[in-house]
């Protein structure tokens, strides 16, 4: 493989540690263009390039650039208009495709030169398969370094009617793929998802690709392209695997490679994509690692962008909360599998909208165990709220009265439990654990029922707290500032302590969570309070009988988040069996990857009567306190009333299991 590097003193050229990536596109093209079968536009295009390239002494080969289906230049165009924005241009211009066919690749480029403003320096690398895409990486990153070039784009395009390689059973797509990365120099006028180093290697195929794979780094990500698809179960424990699309051999990596670089940069901090493919006809393996760093504010809403959807409420929270306090939220057990599957889930529903029916108006009031609200979506416990607003709990309590809406109170809350009642205008549940020091649950209970709280949540699915990567590698403790006032700081005192390669909340949970505790010792807590008892962590028929019959006043379907058992069912997918199971005997509510009023749509479609949010109340939290709870409650109820209009389903109780096809239930 061979990189072009710019003239001049290699010495002396610097790391491009402010060189990013601003934008990431990624289009498919479906059939012929239009313009590639009119003659006459073919015609003048040949003449067009021609002229362009007699001075270099460089000729066309007529016809070469809309054969037979979408050109190479009417791809382009359309990639650089959406990566390139109004106006400005480029510096540098690399258009990588995988086609041995240097001819028209010149003449493309050259054309691609006059089209894109800002006339850049441009090149074609032409290289068997995906060769040519890390060779345009390395060939950009390389000029990035001399400091003269403030902008590149990264052009890589394939033609679908070329010849696929018989020995690999794929269908031959009927459209055309292309991948536009534009990159820049972070000059503080606009923010984007940052890169550092990246780092390409080319070796022989005969070495153990995961080897390879591992000596570029630990990676959050990992893009295999075909022929490596193997690797992926050596790899799943490691990384999120992403397997390439089916397209030409030894390509389909660069058409993931848009995709997860937008995604990843806007849910998650600085982490490592690596990218790997091989072409076993030339004994060659291709890796590429690219260092993404967290946005610095490309997604976060000002007042010219508003908050349109729960997701641009998390995009704006990431930027107001610390990186570790972020992976303490945002992440999950292990490999974080059950947290991805949980939003997967939903994306196996289909609704099933009925026609001519009055929703004028849509209602979404109901009764959660006999207190009145205005919305089934409730705010499910989670601790230490001071972390991300330092009115914390108050705060939360605040919006979501506004919002009229259930607030189940963490615990481990960071507010005292009075506090919190006296700023609440709507119902308060008081979430527990199960604690080794069984009086300082007592105490906890008898201040709730003093306090007003009108039922008890019993989170049953953590005799010890799931491995949760992140926390262990940030060393996460609860800073000083922040603390579980409800409980005895000497009880608490574990959780702030700091260890290497540990979270001080495992430690903390070890010590004080009782692993113990089984289905009898539901009697002391009913004989302990009058108070409804809420079980919190269902997820099998054979548990939700046995909640039944030990007097639980409702069940909450939930697997906390995937923060516990990795690889745990879907929360969604085990919906209908605990419905089933339940029988009517008593409420079913859900928690589990709501992130729309859509998605509580769903939810309350195969039988859930309230569903809770988690994560997505820290975000509105984050961003604006109380207002920004209540902001996103409101949010989230309008999308549930506006599903409910489409779907022909104007109150809650008409909302059954005909509104929906899923297909992803547990049994």
């Amino acid at each position: 493989m061979h990189t072009t590097v710019p003239p001049g003193n290699r010495a002396a050229a610097q790391p491009a540690d402010r060189w990013g990536i601003r934008r990431a596109v990624r289009l498919a093209f479906p059939g012929p263009s239009s313009l590639a079968q009119d003659q006459a536009h073919t015609a003048r295009l040949d003449v067009y390039l021609t002229d362009l390239l007699q001075p270099h002494g460089l000729a066309l080969n007529p016809g070469a650039l809309a054969p037979r289906g979408q050109s190479y230049g009417e791809m382009a165009e359309a990639l650089i208009e959406l990566a390139v924005p109004a106006g400005e241009g480029v510096d540098l211009l690399v258009m990588a495709y995988a086609i041995p066919d240097i001819t028209p690749g010149r003449a493309t480029t050259t054309y691609l030169s006059h089209v894109c403003p800002g006339k850049p320096m441009a090149f074609a690398v032409s290289d068997e398969g995906t060769a040519a895409g890390f060779t345009g990486l390395r060939l950009i990153r390389e000029y990035a370094r001399s400091g003269d070039y403030r902008r590149a784009l990264l052009v890589v395009v394939e033609q679908a009617w070329l010849a696929y390689d018989p020995g690999v059973p794929v269908a031959v797509p009927s459209a055309h793929s292309g991948v536009a990365l534009l990159f820049g120099d972070d000059d503080g006028d606009e923010d984007g998802a940052g890169i550092g180093d990246v780092h390409v290697r080319a070796g022989t195929a005969e070495r153990s690709p995961c080897a390879q794979i591992e000596d570029l780094g630990e990676a959050r990500t990992v893009i295999l392209g075909a022929v490596l698809k193997a690797e992926a179960d050596a790899l799943v424990a490691r990384a999120d695997v992403v397997l390439a699309s089916p397209g030409r051999p030894f390509t389909g990596v660069w058409w993931e490679l848009a995709g997860v670089l937008e995604a990843d940069s806007a849910e998650h901090g600085g982490h490592r994509i690596v990218l790997a493919d091989a072409d076993p006809e030339l004994g060659l393996l291709c890796t590429a690692a690219v260092d993404v760093r967290r946005s610095r504010g490309a997604f976060t809403p000002q007042a010219s962008s508003p908050l349109l959807c729960l997701d641009d409420y998390r995009r704006a929270a990431q930027e107001r909360v610390a990186p570790e306090v972020w992976d303490y939220i945002d992440g999950g057990a292990d490999t974080e599998r059950t947290v991805t599957a949980n939003r997967q889930a939903f994306t196996r529903v289909e609704l099933r909208p009925r026609a001519l029916v009055d929703t004028e108006i849509c209602d979404t009031r109901t009764q959660i165990l006999g207190s009145s609200v205005g919305t089934p979506l409730a705010v499910a416990p989670t601790a230490y709220h001071r972390l991300v607003h330092p009115d914390g709990e108050v705060a939360t309590a605040q919006g979501a009265g506004a919002a009229d809406a259930l607030y189940a109170v963490s615990i481990f809350a960071s507010r005292t439990l009075e506090d919190i009642a006296s700023s609440a205008s709507g119902p308060l549940w008081l979430q527990l654990y199960w604690l080794r020091e069984r009086e300082a649950l007592a105490g906890l209970i008898d201040r709730a029922a003093a306090a007003g709280y009108r039922a008890l949540v019993l989170t049953v699915d953590i005799p010890r707290m799931g491995r949760r990567l992140r926390d262990m590698r940030n060393g996460f403790a609860v800073g000083p500032e922040c603390a579980a006032v409800n409980l005895d700081a000497a009880l608490m005192a574990a959780a702030h302590v700091r260890g290497s390669g540990s979270s001080a909340l495992a430690v903390h949970t070890a010590r004080a969570i009782d692993p113990s505790v089984t289905w009898a010792d539901l009697a002391w807590l009913r004989e302990r309070s009058e108070l409804p008892i809420v079980l919190k962590g269902i997820l099998t028929a054979e548990d939700a009988r046995l909640a039944v019959s030990h007097g639980a006043d409702a069940i909450i379907v939930s697997n906390h988040g995937g923060r516990q058992l990795d690889g745990a069912v879907p929360s969604l997918a085990a919906l209908p069996e605990v419905v089933a199971a339940v029988a009517g005997a008593c409420p079913v509510l859900f928690d589990g990857g709501v992130r729309s009023g859509g998605d509580a749509f769903a939810a309350l479609a195969l039988g859930a009567q309230a569903v809770f949010l988690g994560r997505p109340v820290l975000w509105g939290l984050a961003v604006d306190g109380a207002a920004g709870v209540a902001g996103l409650l409101d949010l989230a109820t309008g999308e549930l009333a506006h599903t409910m209009a489409l779907a022909g389903r104007p109150t809650l109780d008409v909302i059954d299991r005909d509104a929906v096809r899923f297909e992803g239930a547990a049994r």
